[in-house]
C-alpha cells in the first residue's frame, strides 16, 4: 500500500509545472478512511526533503491523532525540537472559543526528523485549556511566510468522510492530490473533486492505491475520543 516512485515523480513534476519548487504547498486528501492519504503524503514528503536546500514541512491535518509524527517515529527519538511553526504571524489554526490566554497559536510544533531536512508536525493538547478545540481557515499572510521560509509544504489531511479541515485550505495550497482506492466506490472520488474545486482548489492530479488499510476504519479512529475530538476543524473561522 502505499505510492508508487513514478506516483512520486508524477506528482513532483506536476508541482513543479505549477510554482517555482522555493516554497510550494502542496496537499493530499482522500475520500475514505483508509485510503491511503497518509502514506502518500509522508512517502512524498521523504522525497521532497532529499531534494529541498532548506527544509520541508510535513503537517497532520488530523490534530489529535498525530499519526505521522508517531509513524517516523517521532515518540521514541530525540528529535530536535519543538520548533514554532507560527512565525509570527496568525496561522491557519486557533482554539476555540478564543480566550486572552490560550488562543491555540503554540498547538502546532513540528520536531526534525533525524538528520534529515523533513520536519514533521505535532499536535500540543497542553496549550488548549478544557472545552476548546481548534478550527483552521484561510490564513494567506501566514502562507506567505512560510513559502519564504520552507521549501516545500506537505498536508497530511483528513478523510472526507472524517473532516473537512483539508477543504477549508485547499484554495491556499498550490496544488491538491486526490487519492483514491482501487477498491473504493468511483463516485467517491467524484465528489471529492469536485469538493476540492468547489472550494477553489487546484487538482494536480489523481493517485489510485491498491488495497485499503484496514487498521484505519472510522470507529477505530474515533474510538474512546472526547466529542471535541471527533469533531475538531469542521468549519472555518472569520
Amino acid at each position: 500500500m502505499g505510492i508508487s516512485l513514478d506516483d512520486l515523480q508524477n506528482v513532483w513534476s506536476a508541482l513543479a509545472g505549477a510554482t517555482s519548487m522555493n516554497g510550494a504547498t502542496i496537499m493530499f486528501i482522500g475520500a475514505r478512511l483508509g485510503d491511503g492519504t497518509s502514506d502518500c503524503a509522508q512517502n512524498f514528503a521523504k522525497l521532497a526533503a532529499t531534494r529541498a536546500e532548506r527544509s520541508v514541512w510535513l503537517i497532520d491535518l488530523d490534530f489529535f491523532v498525530d499519526k505521522q509524527f508517531s509513524s517516523l517515529g517521532g515518540a521514541n527519538a530525540k528529535w530536535q525540537g519543538p520548533f514554532d511553526m507560527a512565525f509570527g504571524k496568525l496561522p491557519f489554526w486557533r482554539a476555540i472559543p478564543r480566550t486572552q490566554s490560550a488562543q491555540g497559536e503554540g498547538a502546532l510544533v513540528s520536531y526534525r526528523v533525524g538528520k534529515t531536512k523533513l520536519f514533521v508536525s505535532r499536535f500540543r493538547r497542553e496549550a488548549l485549556q478544557s472545552g476548546q478545540s481548534i478550527q483552521v481557515g484561510p490564513a494567506p499572510d501566514y502562507w506567505r511566510t512560510i513559502r519564504a521560509s520552507i521549501d516545500v509544504t506537505v498536508i497530511d489531511a483528513p478523510a472526507l468522510e472524517k473532516s473537512r479541515s483539508g477543504l477549508a485550505l485547499c484554495a491556499e495550497m498550490d496544488g491538491v492530490v486526490l487519492v483514491v482506492n482501487s477498491d473504493g466506490d468511483p463516485r467517491d472520488a467524484i465528489d471529492l473533486r469536485d469538493e476540492v474545486l468547489n472550494r477553489g482548489g487546484r487538482i494536480l492530479g489523481v493517485v489510485v492505491v491498491n488495497g485499503r488499510t484496514s487498521s484505519r476504519n472510522k470507529s477505530a479512529a474515533n474510538k474512546n475520543r472526547h466529542p471535541s475530538e471527533q469533531n475538531q476543524a469542521v468549519a472555518d473561522f472569520a
